[in-house]
């Protein structure tokens, strides 16, 4: 029983060093959704259109969820030779738009940065809407509206987009007044 109880204390203290909060198998009857998780690297190839199997959706639900507040990597193959990394605090993907969403194939990807600070935010943003030939002049005006008197409150950029093969990418950075904090998110869409 010692060796037990040892196990289980050795395994909720290595979570917690290595600041991982993810949630496993939790469902919401609402959407269909499962949630799985880890903070582990995860690498998502959408040169095509993938299966449910390739995203780790689960039968008979509609959505999938990963997530790790304290971020993991997260590597896309897309169409048209274009690679993108982002350390993610949560990477969802569903079937919502399918004519059968809970065995339906997927249509949306979207990829939820960990908190960044203006540099970084617009840092990331420009090299991915490099690497996303996404036309990124509206990041300035983001970042002159967050850097302003601070009256702004909460700041969205508008999002931006780009058709990558049969992909949309869409980006947007987010200003959080509450915290300070930005966030990128990377929507891909497809039929």
């Amino acid at each position: 029983m010692r060796l037990l109880a040892g196990l289980v204390v050795w395994v909720v203290v290595g979570l917690s060093i290595q600041g991982c909060e993810a949630s496993v198998n939790s469902s919401d009857s609402r959407d269909g959704g499962e949630t799985s998780g880890g903070c582990a690297a995860v690498a998502y190839d959408l040169t095509r259109p993938p299966s449910r199997e390739d995203l780790g959706m689960q039968p008979g639900k509609s959505f999938m969820d990963v997530s790790c507040d304290e971020g993991f990597e997260v590597s896309l193959t897309l169409p048209d030779g274009a690679q993108v990394s982002v350390t993610a605090r949560r990477v969802n993907a569903d079937s919502h738009s399918a004519a059968s969403p809970e065995s339906g194939a997927p249509t949306t990807v979207d990829v939820h940065s960990v908190a960044l600070n203006a540099d970084e935010a617009v840092r990331l943003a420009s090299g991915l809407a490099d690497d996303l030939g996404i036309d990124a002049q509206p990041l300035q005006s983001w970042r002159a509206e967050v850097e302003g008197d601070g009256s702004a409150g909460n700041v969205d950029s508008p999002f931006m987009r780009n058709q990558l093969g049969y992909l949309t990418a869409e980006m947007q950075v987010q200003h959080l007044a509450a915290s300070g904090n930005n966030y990128l998110h990377l929507i891909f869409t497809w039929d």
